[in-house]
């Protein structure tokens, strides 16, 4: 009995010393802050694939008011360059933009996210079994009403197999990045049924017949392409059949551009966002 009294005497000990180890560990899945002009930017970690990838997350977060930019910034704006040059055991590197939204105001429009994003990243590293040095150097702008250049570096340090690892800020936005999705019908998620020129308007543009499932909605719809490629914020037009019909302005395209043209659709929308990329027949601009 007198053995086991210190015993239990240092339970509480133990315990917090575990409680504590959890609490260091959770704070070195994330860098510090590295501050901007009305922004700030950071590195967070969740926990690796199956697959043996590390998961990171960069998180912008802005004074009330502001917006950042997406992949595609719209009419106006720039979109993020990202520099991972300084990383070490990176063997490949995959950023995954979260679904963005359209800011509408008297200039014409921009993509993006207003007061905060965290950025997805898949790091593949070359020795799985060596911890990974993630160094990102990032320009970026935030903007209000006008717009404002900004700078963040961070680093954060991974070491191999950390499974443990939670992260809810990550994971919520992770769940916001589009899934890949074939033209066609689809019960559970939204579909691209066709695709092509909208031959309904004088002005060149594309026609979606979208359909999304059951209580789900379709909210946008943005279109890239290589190069000098600008298209118009789509109108949408919900059709008895319970489809919606997406109609796009082609605004801009490279100089003499028609004919078979790769292009990136991105639908916003529930129960989730999707991406699906399509070859399109587009005729030829006005002269």
């Amino acid at each position: 009995m007198n053995r086991i009294l210190p015993l239990l005497a240092l339970l509480p000990l133990a315990l917090g010393s575990a409680a504590r180890a959890q609490e260091a560990m959770t704070e070195a899945a994330t860098s510090p802050w590295s501050a901007s002009e009305h922004a700030k930017l950071r590195l967070i970690a969740g926990p690796t694939t199956a697959t043996g990838k590390q998961r990171v997350g960069v998180e912008i977060a802005m004074s009330p008011g502001y917006k950042t930019y997406w992949r595609s910034p719209g009419q106006f704006g720039v979109p993020p360059a990202f520099d991972w040059s300084g990383s070490t055991n990176i063997g490949g590197l995959d950023v995954r933009w979260p679904v963005p939204e359209r800011f509408q105001d008297s200039a014409g429009y921009s993509i993006g996210y207003a007061g905060e994003v965290v950025i997805p990243i898949s790091v593949q590293p070359v020795d799985p079994t060596r911890p990974v040095l993630v160094v990102l150097k990032l320009d970026y702008a935030v903007c209000e009403k006008i717009c404002i250049p900004a700078k963040g570096e961070a680093s954060l340090w991974l070491e191999p197999g950390v499974t443990m690892v939670t992260s809810p800020r990550l994971e919520s936005y992770e769940a916001r990045v589009p899934v890949p999705a074939k033209p066609g019908t689809h019960k559970e998620k939204i579909a691209i049924i066709e695709a092509g020129p909208d031959d309904s308007v004088v002005d060149p543009g594309l026609r979606l017949v979208l359909q999304p499932p059951p209580e789900g909605r379709i909210e946008d719809v943005f279109v890239e392409g290589s190069g000098m490629w600008s298209f118009g914020k789509s109108r949408l037009t919900a059709q008895a059949d319970g489809t919606v019909v997406a109609q796009i302005r082609i605004d801009e395209r490279p100089k003499g551009a028609a004919g078979p043209t790769p292009l990136i659709f991105t639908v916003r929308g529930t129960p989730r966002p999707i991406e699906t990329r399509l070859e399109l027949d587009i005729p030829a601009g006005k002269p």
